[in-house]
């Protein structure tokens, strides 16, 4: 019993919430003359708006292939679509990653 008095008080509490909100939509009156002048407005042309936008210049070109940067790091891009990759290598120069792997039926020395 306790829970339905709950749920119903929240309920009205929302109700009453809501009513301001659909008082201001309710102040502009929507008519049939209202709505035929907003569907009757003039249309550009199929053929017009295609040659405007012939005749119209495209996007920018993007820059061409990516551009070293003095830290290491490539950069594709420039503005807001900039892409910035860096490449960094764990091992150190001298480290079994650079040297050649052993050849078969031979041990590595250590």
């Amino acid at each position: 019993m306790i829970k339905r008095g709950v749920v119903l008080t929240a309920l009205a509490l929302a109700g009453m919430s809501v009513g301001p909100a659909a008082a201001d939509e309710a102040k502009i009156p929507v008519s049939a003359t209202m709505m035929l002048n907003i569907l009757s407005a003039p249309m550009e042309p199929r053929e017009a708006a295609y040659d405007r936008a012939l005749k119209e210049d495209g996007p920018a070109p993007r820059a061409e292939g990516f551009v070293l940067q003095p830290d290491g790091s490539m950069v594709y891009g420039s503005g807001r679509g900039t892409v910035t990759v860096t490449v960094k290598n764990p091992c150190p120069p001298g480290s079994a990653h650079y040297e050649p792997p052993p050849l078969p039926g031979r041990r590595l020395r250590n």
